[in-house]
């Protein structure tokens, strides 16, 4: 009522103005820099401008509306699976949690129906396939079962469970996937891509970039894609090239396209209090966003929504090292020692653990330009994981090599970290609208799914489709002559439903069953959750079985 007051004493005060629509766009592209605080956000300005005083603001610069309030169900610092989980159902979720309700605590931040805990959230991803008959696509630098991917089609109560993600990704019709991890795309599971008529790409680029039409895979290195450190331009295409190539084939659909785009390892490298690494990989990420800006503006049809799922590490431009003088320091004196850092911490401590001992001191100065004191290599010597250390393993108390030598490295900066894990403040807020129609202010992360919905013409009807495709066995089989639930293997299993003398099978994340041997396909996958021993299918299937 307030919004209407307001809207109705501006028309009356300005009749000349001209207030934007809240009318649908035909396509949605969703920017997410994993982990990325609005600290590294400077910090990547800032090491821009160092290396080209021209590059005076960041693709994202000049769209900036708003913060965002991200957080779990039941706690204020957020895990990157419930958070996007949050973005793309509107549903608060828990830790591990991939677009599935959470369970009822005593310290819940959100009001949580107890009786609805493990079943699955329809995604602004499926509901723009199977409501709007839109194309979509993800595209990311982590493995594809990985939370943030997995959230947007996928769900269980457990983002590890990579051999429940997989498949359900396969199955759910996405038309355009690029990113990591060729070795959760089983033989199985790319043949069903193949017999789908999906074009599948393996550790291949060339074939990425030669597919001009059509559905595609296109998956790089065993498990994540490389840091932009270290990507090898000839083997992996980089963010900005990968949602290029994504929009290509996505904007050929005439109804449109959701598309997200994460720039997944910035949160890795803040995970890992790496700097350098962390400021490259948002580059990227710009890169990618300026792409997306790019054809937004052409086609004048397209929101853009850019904003991290929540902040990590802790980064801070100032450090214990800059306590007095901070003011006095130049651009040049914080940001120059970055120049001699050539390896991400991880590869460093890769190489590490694969070296001779004496070696080690070597390897600091070759990538990092570090002299080594005997009290840094102490602490090497002391990283619980350095297996080849030559101290004994129960002495071996410091944090892993990665972050040991992380701190070794920027202990000799001006770049601050409070933690190794996520941190709780407000993310940052940008978004272009062709008719400047924006989110802003602070909102919250159920907010920024119902500006998606909005956007994407399905405003209020993710319950009704949850509803619809995630109906639990029990409620849709009451009067079954016998149900059962056998284990097929440790992640894959069987429903079968005897009802009179007809019998539905149903295998659990697959985009079909079968009634009496007669395959009916599915708009979305079947789920089964095993807390709670239950399978979740599309109501339709009860008509389906009952017409028999």
């Amino acid at each position: 009522m307030k919004r209407f007051t307001s809207l109705l004493i501006a028309i009356l005060l300005f009749p000349g103005m001209v207030f934007c629509t809240q009318d649908s766009v035909k396509n949605v592209i969703l920017m997410i820099p994993d982990g990325c605080s609005t600290a590294l956000l400077s910090m990547t300005r800032q090491y821009a401008q160092y290396h080209d005083a021209s590059y005076t603001s960041l693709p994202i610069d000049a769209y900036f509306c708003g913060m965002v309030m991200t957080h779990c169900s039941d706690a204020p610092i957020g895990d990157s699976a419930p958070t996007t989980s949050c973005y793309v159902s509107g549903q608060p979720s828990q830790k591990g949690f991939v677009s599935t309700y959470p369970v009822k605590t005593d310290h819940d931040l959100y009001p949580i129906d107890a009786t609805r805990t493990y079943q699955p959230m329809a995604t602004v991803l499926e509901a723009a396939r199977i409501l709007k008959h839109k194309a979509t696509g993800l595209v990311f630098t982590c493995e594809f079962p990985h939370a943030t991917p997995a959230d947007c089609a996928a769900h269980t109560y457990n983002r590890s469970k990579y051999g429940a993600i997989a498949p359900q990704m396969v199955h759910n019709h996405i038309d355009v996937v690029i990113g990591g991890g060729t070795e959760y795309l089983t033989d199985a599971l790319a043949n069903d891509l193949k017999q789908n008529n999906y074009q599948v790409f393996l550790n291949d680029r060339k074939g990425m970039e030669a597919t001009k039409t059509g559905k595609m895979w296109a998956l790089f290195n065993k498990s994540c894609m490389e840091y932009e450190i270290e990507r090898d331009p000839a083997v992996e295409p980089s963010l900005a090239e990968m949602t290029q190539k994504a929009i290509d084939l996505l904007s050929q659909q005439k109804e449109g396209f959701f598309l997200m785009v994460e720039g997944s390892k910035v949160d890795w490298a803040a995970h890992d209090n790496d700097a350098k690494t962390a400021i490259l990989d948002f580059l990227a990420f710009n890169n990618a966003v300026q792409v997306a800006l790019d054809f937004a503006r052409k086609d004048g049809n397209t929101v853009v929504l850019v904003l991290p799922d929540h902040g990590c590490g802790g980064f801070n431009l100032g450090s214990r090292q800059s306590n007095s003088g901070y003011s006095k320091l130049s651009l040049e004196e914080i940001m120059k020692p970055l120049d001699n850092y050539t390896r991400s911490t991880w590869s460093v401590a890769e190489m590490i653990k694969e070296a001779e001992i004496d070696q080690i001191p070597e390897l600091m100065e070759k990538y990092y330009q570090i002299k080594l004191t005997e009290e840094e290599l102490d602490r090497i010597y002391h990283a619980k994981d350095f297996k080849n250390s030559p101290i004994a393993k129960e002495e071996r108390k410091e944090a892993s090599l990665t972050k040991t030598i992380a701190r070794i490295v920027y202990d000799r900066t001006y770049f601050g970290t409070t933690t190794y894990g996520h941190t709780g403040e407000d993310v940052f807020l940008a978004c272009y609208h062709p008719r400047n129609d924006r989110p802003n202010g602070v909102i919250s992360n159920i907010e920024v799914n119902e500006y998606l919905c909005r956007q994407l013409g399905i405003s209020g009807q993710l319950p009704a489709l949850t509803e619809s495709i995630f109906t639990s066995h029990t409620t849709l089989f009451p009067d079954a002559k016998t149900i059962t639930i056998d284990s097929l293997d440790k992640d894959q299993y069987r429903l079968t439903v005897q009802y009179k003398k007809h019998k539905l099978v149903a295998n659990s994340y697959d985009n079909y069953v079968t009634i009496d041997k007669q395959v009916i396909p599915l708009e979305s996958v079947v789920v089964y959750m095993k807390k709670n021993n239950t399978f979740y299918l599309p109501k339709e299937l009860r008509e389906k079985l009952l017409e028999k």
